[in-house]
């Protein structure tokens, strides 16, 4: 995916792996409906508060 420019990837204290533009097009054209599905079923459900948990939660792993 990295070679096909789908995602970047930053080393820090692990990898960072994120959808790049590019990325978000491809899924986009291959499920239309994917990025309004995860936020219907997922983030929508989640307060400010608890997403930012996650992130940071996530970014640990």
């Amino acid at each position: 995916m990295g070679k096909r420019q789908l995602v970047t990837r930053e080393r820090a204290d692990g990898v960072t792996v994120t959808l790049t533009d590019t990325g978000r097009q491809a899924i986009t054209t291959v499920h239309p409906g994917l990025d309004a599905a995860v936020r219907r079923h997922f983030t929508d459900k989640l307060s400010a508060q608890e997403i930012a948990t996650l992130s940071s939660v996530l970014r640990r792993l």
